[in-house]
């Protein structure tokens, strides 16, 4: 008997890939207009979604070269500068200026109007290449192949078949990441192995989180043919990814105060820089745990053999959380 339709690696992927074009389209006028910093974000939600899903299902489509994943990843890189730069206004408004004392606050404030005029000049970019001519040519060629998709010979197959071979060397790939292993020891490091280590391997780590957030993202455009299993390592991979990110966060903000306000800043903001210092020391405690899961022989096991058991029943499409 004939799979249903949606059931086919082909008929899924063209699925996967209107949804996430039309997200990228309802924002486009919201960006150009800079009527939120939202609107930015969810652009940007689409672009990295659409890049996971030409990914994901790459071996099932034939497609050109304006919509290739690489070309995709280069158009979300030009939204995500400024991005960036929001996501860093927002932190330091939201998060430290309430906690810094009123002298500081007033040094800070000089280093945010910089950050400011760096805005106005990504927000310039963004504009300028939503209104460029390569931009238009992503689009048409998006559109196009949704009007008339081109598929392998692959795409005509029961998705459900090819699962584990899809998603078993990405999981692979993650796991066998050298950043599982950067700090890792049995016994508690000291403040200053820890320093030693933010000062050394921030690189390695910074890698490992933007290969689980790859992983999170592809494992989610297949979530809807798994279990609850499936959905608690999923989480565990997401946590990975924002807790990397929370150290990754800071020592941003600290290379951006250092070019604002010259090598000095710590100086200047002392109580800021302290509270820098025991946000890392905080996170790091909590990504032990984490890390120490995922090196456990048990837990890797019970990874691998989730992604050789997809639910038998037809699964029926669900919303994608957040970023």
């Amino acid at each position: 008997m004939q799979p249903p339709q949606a059931q086919r690696f082909g008929d899924w992927a063209h699925k996967a890939i209107a949804k996430h074009y039309k997200k990228i389209l309802s924002h486009e006028a919201g960006v150009l207009a800079d009527r939120d910093p939202e609107e930015l974000h969810q652009m940007r939600v689409g672009m990295r979604r659409l890049r996971s899903v030409l990914l994901g299902f790459a071996p099932a489509l034939v497609v050109p070269e304006a919509m290739a994943p690489k070309q995709v990843g280069r158009y979300g890189r030009v939204l995500g500068k400024l991005r960036d730069v929001d996501v860093m206004t927002l932190t330091f408004r939201e998060r430290y200026l309430p906690q810094l004392p009123t002298v500081e606050v007033t040094i800070l404030e000089i280093a945010l109007k910089k950050l400011a005029k760096r805005r106005q000049k990504q927000l310039t970019k963004v504009r300028q290449f939503l209104n460029s001519a390569r931009y238009g040519e992503f689009k048409g060629a998006t559109q196009a192949w949704l009007d008339q998709p081109q598929y392998q010979a692959i795409a005509s197959v029961d998705i459900q078949l090819i699962l584990p071979d899809l998603l078993l060397p990405q999981l692979s790939e993650l796991l066998l990441h050298p950043g599982w292993w950067v700090g890792y020891s049995p016994k508690k490091l000291s403040k200053k192995q820890l320093e030693k280590l933010f000062a050394t391997d921030s690189p390695i780590l910074h890698d490992l989180r933007k290969a689980a957030k790859r992983s999170r993202y592809t494992r989610e455009i297949f979530a809807p043919f798994y279990g609850e299993n499936y959905a608690d390592q999923l989480q565990a991979i997401k946590k990975v990814q924002t807790l990397i990110g929370l150290l990754q966060d800071d020592a941003v903000l600290q290379e951006f105060l250092e070019k604002a306000l010259g090598k000095t800043f710590a100086q200047e903001l002392p109580t800021l820089c302290q509270i820098f210092h025991d946000n890392r020391h905080q996170t790091w405690h909590q990504w032990t745990k984490l890390q120490h899961q995922f090196l456990t022989a048990e837990y890797r096991y019970q990874l691998h053999q989730t992604l050789c058991q997809p639910e038998p029943r037809p699964p029926v499409a669900q919303k994608s959380t957040s970023n």
